[in-house]
C-alpha cells in the first residue's frame, strides 16, 4: 500500500467528520479517499458496480486505448464519405 500525503482545508475535514458522524459511519477519512479514488478509475467503478449488482463480468474490462490500437485500419474511405455518395445519388433521382 503506497502512503499519500494530502493538504484538506480543515474546516472540509471537520464537515465530512461531523457527517460520517451523524450518519453513523465508521470509517477513516483513509478509506474514503481510497473510495474516490477507485471511483474516479473507470476499471475500478466497473468492477465495484459489477459486485453491487452481483454481475459476472467475467474479468474482460479494457481500456479504449488498447481497443484503438488492436482495430484493423479502414480499407476503403470513410462512412461519412460513402453517405453523403448515397444522399447524392438519391437527390439526384428525385
Amino acid at each position: 500500500m503506497d502512503k499519500l500525503t494530502l493538504s484538506v482545508r480543515r474546516d472540509v475535514v471537520s464537515r465530512v467528520r461531523a457527517l460520517l458522524e451523524r450518519a453513523g459511519i465508521r470509517r477513516s477519512l483513509s478509506d474514503l479517499v481510497e473510495e474516490y479514488f477507485e471511483g474516479i478509475d473507470g476499471v475500478s467503478l466497473v468492477e465495484l458496480m459489477c459486485g453491487e449488482l452481483k454481475l459476472d463480468c467475467g474479468g474482460m474490462l479494457v481500456d479504449p486505448g488498447w481497443v484503438k490500437s488492436v482495430r484493423p485500419r479502414s480499407l476503403g474511405p470513410p462512412a461519412s464519405a460513402l453517405v453523403r455518395e448515397l444522399r447524392d445519388a438519391r437527390e439526384g433521382e428525385l
